[in-house]
């Protein structure tokens, strides 16, 4: 009994254990119902197989879209007959069209104007999907730092953000650059 004990406590007390390592961006997310991404690895391309996958909508709310492989990954979304809708939260950089490529491609593209910013990024895809987390839809999210990005499949759980996500609809209006 006593060995046992010991034997436990080394495995746990080891600094390689399993327990004290987090899941691997590598892992095939089909594995279980979340995985989790720091940048600077993997993050915007964790987004773009995730858009890949989507087949019926995505519903998106992040204060900009910059990164050109995600806007890219919306509009393929889009052209493959996905409904694709954005909210942009905030007022945009001067100079800077806030609907950009996506609007001209025929995404609607809502302002919310209510709130200056946003602490988080948010897509839920086909109603199942949840991304999540302070990883922006920008290049430098995936650049050194301490951005995460959540993917968890929850049904239940992408219902609430997409409740969410109509209240923010509700009172953002449409991009005039449609």
């Amino acid at each position: 009994m006593i060995v046992r004990v010991l034997a436990l406590l080394l495995l746990l007390l080891l600094p390689g254990a399993a327990w004290a390592q987090g899941p691997r961006a590598h892992e095939p997310e089909q594995s279980r119902p979340w995985a989790v991404y720091f940048s600077p690895d993997d993050g915007a391309q964790a987004v773009v197989e995730a858009l890949g996958r989507a087949r019926k909508s995505v519903r998106v709310q992040t204060l900009a879209m910059r990164s050109p492989q995600i806007t890219r990954a919306l509009v393929d979304a889009h052209q493959r007959g996905v409904t694709v809708e954005v909210i942009l939260v905030g007022r945009p950089a001067k100079g800077r069209p806030p609907a950009g490529p996506l609007a001209q491609a025929g995404i609607a593209v809502l302002i919310d104007k209510v709130h200056a910013s946003a602490g988080s990024s948010v897509m839920v895809i086909d109603r199942q999907v949840v991304l999540t987390g302070s990883f922006g839809f920008a290049p430098v999210a995936d650049r050194p730092g301490a951005e995460d990005l959540l993917v968890i499949s929850d049904p239940t759980l992408a219902a609430r953000y997409g409740e969410n996500w109509q209240a923010h609809a509700a009172h953002s209006v449409r991009s005039s650059v449609q």
